[in-house]
């Protein structure tokens, strides 16, 4: 019949491999190391969790896909874009009707750029108050 001995291992910092000798065998056990470097199926590094860290670094070209509300301190995002986007006026734009009929998407250029030339004329005036 086989022994089980049991262990309390203190929290000190271990190899990744390490060897205990019992006296009778040897013993080697791998010990986990923190999984913060997440990669992609090809990969490509995307979100780093840095040991000890608070924070979760979304690497530069990697993107952040969210399928649901997005809240920052109890806000939520989408509203706040969509508040702001009618309060200064930004016109919504239907990129699907722009590629079957490029004339909208030249129209919003138009608009835009004069829209921004009467803005300018207003702030030289000091009219944009």
């Amino acid at each position: 019949m086989a022994t089980t001995y049991s262990t309390n291992i203190p929290n000190i910092n271990l190899p990744s491999t390490y060897t205990i000798n019992n006296g009778v065998t040897g013993y080697t056990t791998s010990w986990a190391q923190p999984n913060s470097h997440f990669t992609s199926s090809n990969g490509n590094p995307v979100m780093t969790i840095p040991h000890g860290g608070d924070k979760v670094v979304i690497e530069e070209k990697a993107a952040l896909e969210v399928k649901g509300k997005l809240k920052i301190n109890g806000v939520d995002l989408e509203e706040r874009l969509n508040t702001i986007e009618t309060v200064l006026q930004i016109p919504t734009r239907d990129v699907i009707m722009e590629a079957k009929h490029p004339k909208l998407a030249e129209l919003y250029k138009q608009y835009m750029y004069e829209l921004e030339k009467y803005k300018t004329f207003e702030r030289l005036k000091g009219e944009d108050k």
